[in-house]
């Protein structure tokens, strides 16, 4: 199997028919049926498992640096991708080779067609992307893996794993149709992820997310270490290179300390994954430290495409993200106003979103993300003239970053492009690690 035809196939698992669905129908028992067919992959290396709606990925992120600057061998699942589903499977920094996944998905190719006339029915595209983590893994004999929990928690495919630790990342209101229209349903399903006697590692939350997670904590004997307990930080200065900030992990370390991602919620989740990092049982290690914080890379969390004119690039996609999108943008750029280029996904809180938009976006261009679930840019057009905000449609994608870049220019305000992961490729060439020729393919037609 070529990587193409492994790509091809592993996208043919999307049904994008199903207009909708039950939490319900993402029970654990299919996912366990197919990692049960696989020998339980899972079980052959100690895993950490984090969970949360915002920051997430990048706490993860941060704690597979750090894994890898103290000389672990670390593997990292992630979703979604920008730009290639070999983003998803890491080891030790570096995407899965185009010809490992390919030689992976005609592996398990017929265990995955073999489950057709199972009770539980054909795993799922996001099932077998798990999976396949789960076999690299193992193959690749890693001493920990960070799996980044997909949709909620209790019922995700990740959650098949037995994890040695747990982090919980800020919870805000993200698929509510499926996961609750309050904080606390909303945690209780985060929640899913804790394991009795298994620590959990909690980022600064809301008051009723907290109430819930530390209830659940309480109910199944996990024991909770919060950031905003066990963590002292300060900011000291911030700028276009990233925050200078002090730091001291109670019975750990302190630092004084440059992070390159921006905004001050990287910061708390950087000291999430040092907490995680201390819980781990990691000793503190200046020298390792920076080591961690070199060459940062991590796309499309408010990335600068380009300083001059400011054109920022972010994926965030609901509220809170998009609260903290401006004032990241106002903290460190002193932007008053800007010009926003905007593409959402069916079930987004755009009516949110509008809210924080409102007095700051001096125009909107909305466009159509590369998704056949984008939401169309009349239904999203309302709310926001209702609230003064100029608006401009405009469905193709590109037209429409080439529109929003020449009037931003003329109005001599910066560009910002958020809304969705699948705005990515606009910027192709400035997103990702340079592109195997294999990589056209799914670049061109990339469907998820």
């Amino acid at each position: 199997m070529t990587y193409k035809e492994a790509v091809e196939y592993l996208y043919g698992l999307v049904n994008y028919e199903r207009v909708g669905f039950s939490y319900s129908d993402l029970k654990l028992s299919r996912m366990r049926e197919l990692v049960n067919r696989l020998d339980n992959p899972q079980n052959d290396f100690p895993s950490i498992l984090v969970a949360g709606t915002k920051g997430k990925g990048s706490t993860a992120y941060f704690l597979e640096r750090i894994f890898r600057a103290w000389g672990w061998k670390c593997g990292f699942y992630t979703k979604p991708h920008l730009l290639t589903f070999r983003e998803r499977i890491r080891l030790e920094g570096s995407l899965i080779p185009a010809q490992d996944l390919a030689n992976l998905v005609e592996e398990i190719k017929p265990v995955v067609e073999g489950m057709r006339s199972s009770p539980w029915g054909r795993p799922t595209y996001f099932e077998v992307a798990v999976a396949l983590a789960f076999l690299y893994f193992s193959r690749k004999k890693v001493d920990v893996a960070v799996i980044e929990v997909g949709l909620g928690g209790r019922l995700d495919a990740t959650n098949v794993c037995e994890p040695q630790l747990t982090v919980i990342t800020p919870i805000s209101f993200d698929h509510t149709n499926v996961l609750g229209n309050t904080l606390s349903a909303i945690a209780q399903e985060k929640a899913g992820i804790l394991r009795k006697g298994v620590k959990l590692v909690l980022s600064p939350q809301e008051k009723e997310a907290r109430e819930t997670i530390l209830r659940k904590a309480g109910e199944k004997g996990s024991p909770v270490k919060e950031t905003e307990k066990e963590c002292r930080w300060q900011i000291l200065s911030r700028g276009e290179s990233g925050s200078l900030f002090s730091f001291s992990v109670k019975d750990w370390g302190e630092s004084v300390s440059h992070l390159s991602l921006l905004g001050d919620h990287q910061v708390a989740n950087f000291l999430t994954a040092l907490l995680a990092a201390r819980e781990w049982g990691l000793p503190f290690d200046q020298h390792k430290l920076e080591k961690a914080l070199q060459d940062l890379y991590w796309p499309g969390r408010i990335q600068i495409i380009s300083p001059e004119p400011l054109v920022v690039f972010d994926v965030a996609h609901n509220q809170a993200s998009f609260s903290q999108l401006i004032k990241t943008l106002q903290d460190f750029w002193g932007v008053k106003k800007a010009v926003f280029l905007l593409g959402l996904l069916e079930k987004k809180d755009y009516k949110g979103i509008t809210q924080e938009l409102k007095g700051f976006a001096s125009r909107v261009f909305l466009t159509l993300p590369l998704n056949p679930k984008a939401i169309l840019p009349q239904i999203i057009s309302p709310y926001l003239a209702g609230e003064g905000i100029e608006v401009e449609i405009v469905k193709d994608l590109f037209q429409a970053r080439d529109l929003a870049f020449q009037f931003a220019q003329e109005e001599k305000l910066p560009l910002v492009v958020a809304g969705s992961f699948y705005l990515a490729p606009l910027f192709a060439h400035q997103l990702l690690l340079p592109q195997e020729e294999e990589e056209n393919y799914v670049n061109s037609s990339r469907k998820n």
